[in-house]
């Protein structure tokens, strides 16, 4: 049974008459005969009563026109559907808090100054979020922090950044330089589990033995530098995100004499992705402006 023969039989019905069934599918008559044929055949039954030169419904007949009408009908609808605009190909795009907070804007606003046409829905997460998006297909590519690297996905370095320790203008450690040691007697305020930033500075604080006093465990790096500047704590975060507070003197900076924050942001996509269009465009854009355009795009902003 295929679809074809469904709809030439409804034709046939229509008209009772093979021959005005065939002009009106602008077909020959014989195609239509042989449809009707393969249907009875399929189902072992007789459609057509043939009397006197006209057709005539069996009761097969009428009850596979019955059923025919809902699976072409149903057919119709899917087409409507999957046609719908809300199914046009667009780059499912997955950004990390930090840079979400300072790069993906400028980053669009030039990608679609060079490709317009194309779409791109964004969804700002922390890194750990990210990857399993990527690994279970419901995300094409994101903007993460370098951290463990699955064996599934793929990581093209896109920038450098610099993670810092912040504290609110007035904090006696303000613009000194310190040993990570004596950060161990201030509180932390850290981001949440599974933000990248929150783990490289558990790691960093592991590997040297200090321990990490957390106050407050905060969602998003704008409630960071609230918590920061209400003097909950110090925190460590990218100098992206607070080089204007830092300039202006609302924030202070305490220097490390002995363990350097840095991180690089990758592209990630899963190794098997079949790329499209947009993919292949924006995969390329980013490449094509390397670490310095990226941090030029963030510096525009600012």
């Amino acid at each position: 049974m295929t679809i074809r023969n469904l709809e030439i039989f409804c034709e046939v019905c229509r008209s009772m008459n093979m021959s005005k069934a065939a002009q009106a599918l602008l077909i020959s008559q014989s195609s239509v005969s042989q449809a009707v044929a393969a249907l009875e055949k399929e189902y072992q039954v007789t459609l057509f009563e043939r009397l006197n030169h006209s057709l005539y419904l069996t009761d097969a007949g009428r009850d596979l026109l019955f059923l025919s009408h809902q699976v072409l009908k149903t057919i119709e609808q899917l087409d409507r559907r999957m046609s719908d605009s809300a199914y046009e190909t667009k780059l499912r795009l997955g950004v990390s808090t930090t840079l979400g907070n300072c790069l993906i804007h400028p980053l669009l606003a030039a990608y679609r100054q060079s490709f317009p046409e194309g779409r791109i829905s964004v969804e700002m997460a922390n890194t750990k979020t990210l990857e399993k998006k990527l690994l279970t297909a419901k995300m094409d590519i994101a903007l993460i922090q370098q951290a463990a690297h699955s064996s599934h996905l793929e990581y093209v370095p896109l920038l450098e950044d610099e993670l810092i320790v912040i504290c609110w203008s007035g904090h006696p450690l303000a613009g000194k330089t310190v040993d990570l040691a004596a950060l161990s007697r201030e509180v932390m305020v850290t981001r949440e589990k599974g933000s990248g930033t929150s783990l490289l500075t558990e790691q960093a604080f592991a590997q040297r033995g200090v321990p990490l006093r957390r106050g407050w465990i905060v969602s998003g790096s704008d409630a960071v530098k609230q918590a920061v500047l209400h003097r909950v704590g110090i925190s460590v975060i990218s100098r992206f995100l607070v080089q204007e507070e830092l300039d202006a003197g609302i924030l202070g900076q305490i220097y490390l004499s002995d363990t350097p924050f840095h991180r690089r942001f990758d592209l990630a996509y899963h190794k098997d992705k079949v790329p499209d269009q947009y993919f292949r465009q924006f995969l390329n854009f980013c490449t094509s402006l390397g670490n310095e355009g990226m941090k030029k795009l963030i510096e525009r902003k600012g």
